[in-house]
């Protein structure tokens, strides 16, 4: 069994507890509507958790800088300038968002600006919703500028070594018949973290030597729960791996939309929250890439499927996993990173203990209910070896930089000042 409940040191929270004694003054609808329309116009865009998870931590710190433009609430991401008084907060938040999007997803630009027109007839014309337009203008074009030059682009494949050997990753069957793709975005192992010192800042050790005790415990594991056929996993296992395939960054921020609903949180509240969250979503996506390219290690399926000098043969024929194995190297999990990445964060804010409704997006599997935040985790993780295409190691270890991330954004990213 995998164990996601790794311990954080302690951090000192009294940056990040939301007194209430800070002047709040909108509600948080404009955030996490504009939360929804920036992950919609990632999938929208065909984007994965990579590039889906970039795009979500621009607008949220557009967002959140722009609002605190206004409000003056917190330390600022990067854009400081204080906006011109008096200014909407609402107006600011998503016009920032807007122009976020509509400058990465230009083809979506009627959506879009169908959207903002909807968000500013919530706000009465005059000064107050003109200068927060314009600080959300100013403060998108901040962030936007600041990650210009990140490294996400050009999109970079890995196709695999000539002669690959035992432990090495090398292209496994894909969704199409015949189908081996070259490993995905190589270049995320270098893209510029939004608030890690660099990418290799939380590189895991090595993962466990092919013969070693900790390689064949693993090994037998998904062996036996991963396989496309057995008996041993049971349905709920199945439908666990199945709701779960989903790009991860999609429940983290259902679950942020969901418990600053739940809780009331302030719009001011909201976008300090998503920033914080979106910054650790994105920064996890980026140390599990240096990690997955600094050691290219190979996948249940081709694991399974070798022969002793590490060539497959077989056809891969010999055992197959439930879920098509994703075109990247196995460790550690990218999955188990961003989750805990973002739970963790929101762990800060609301506790644990929070019962929330998960919708999945890429299969038939009906929402499924968790009662804690670590239950999320477990189960996130589990679905990577009940669909037979990571080990055990992966996940733990994808669930640690995740969890450091997360710790390092609330220590090091925006926080409360008065």
């Amino acid at each position: 069994m995998i164990s996601s409940l790794h311990t954080l040191r302690p951090v000192t929270l009294s940056l990040f507890v939301l007194s209430v004694h800070c002047a709040w003054r909108s509600n948080a609808n404009a955030i996490t509507d504009w939360n929804q329309i920036t992950v919609s116009a990632t999938k929208t865009a065909g984007l994965n958790s990579n590039f889906g998870s970039r795009v979500e931590a621009i607008q949220a710190v557009a967002v959140y800088d722009a609002v605190n433009s206004v409000g003056r609430f917190g330390s600022p991401y990067h854009y400081s300038t204080a906006a011109r008084r008096p200014a909407s907060e609402a107006a600011a938040a998503v016009q920032a968002a807007h122009d976020v999007l509509v400058r990465l997803f230009p083809d979506q630009w009627a959506s879009l600006d169908g959207s903002l027109a909807k968000s500013l007839a919530q706000e009465p014309d005059g000064p107050a919703k003109d200068n927060g337009i314009a600080a959300g203008v100013a403060a998108a074009a901040d962030i936007l500028a600041l990650r210009t030059e990140d490294g996400s682009t050009p999109n970079v494949s890995y196709p695999g070594p000539v002669a690959p050997g035992v432990g090495e990753w090398r292209p496994t069957p894909g969704p199409g018949s015949g189908s081996f793709p070259p490993a995905i975005n190589q270049q995320w192992a270098a893209v510029k973290p939004f608030l890690l010192p660099s990418p290799a800042f939380f590189r895991p050790p090595s993962p466990p030597a092919p013969g070693s005790d900790a390689y064949h415990k693993a090994l037998a594991e998904v062996r036996a729960i991963g396989s496309l056929t057995n008996g041993l996993r049971s349905v709920d296992q199945t439908h666990v791996a199945q709701f779960y395939k989903q790009d991860a960054e999609v429940p983290v921020n259902e679950v942020a939309r969901e418990l600053v609903a739940a809780h009331n949180s302030s719009l001011e509240q909201s976008a300090l929250i998503f920033a914080l969250v979106d910054i650790a979503v994105a920064d996890a996506r980026i140390a599990v890439w240096d990690a997955k390219y600094a050691f290219k290690y190979w996948r249940p399926i081709t694991a399974l499927n070798a022969n002793a000098d590490g060539a497959v043969t077989n056809g891969y024929g010999a055992w197959q996993p439930m879920l098509v194995t994703p075109a990247h190297p196995s460790y550690p999990s990218g999955h188990s990173g961003t989750i805990n990445a973002g739970f963790e964060v929101l762990k800060k804010f609301f506790g644990d203990q929070q019962t929330v409704m998960l919708h999945t997006t890429t299969t038939n599997e009906p929402p499924r209910v968790i009662h804690s935040l670590s239950q999320g985790e477990e189960e996130n993780g589990l679905s990577r070896i009940y669909g037979g295409i990571h080990f055990n190691f992966d996940n733990v270890q994808g669930q640690g930089i995740g969890n450091r991330v997360a710790e390092y954004v609330l220590t090091h990213g925006p926080h409360l000042v008065n």
